[in-house]
């Protein structure tokens, strides 16, 4: 897997899998907070899969960390 990142590197858009990957949660988390609505997809990608702001899902990660006392 190779995952190109802009300038800045914040909006980056990365499938669950990818960003599983960088959060150390799973593909499976990432799409738990999807149907939460605790983030957003902002496209999808040539495969048809749901794309994510690397930024939002941080925060996303950030605040469940928080709310779980593991900062």
């Amino acid at each position: 897997m190779s995952i190109t990142y802009e300038t800045d590197g914040l909006e980056t858009q990365l499938t669950a899998v990818e960003a599983s990957a960088i959060f150390a949660v799973t593909a499976a988390t990432i799409r738990k907070w999807a149907s939460l609505g605790k983030l957003n997809s902002v496209g999808i990608d040539r495969q048809g899969r749901k794309l994510y702001r690397l930024l939002d899902i941080a925060r996303c990660e950030k605040q469940t960390r928080h709310a779980a006392g593991r900062d």
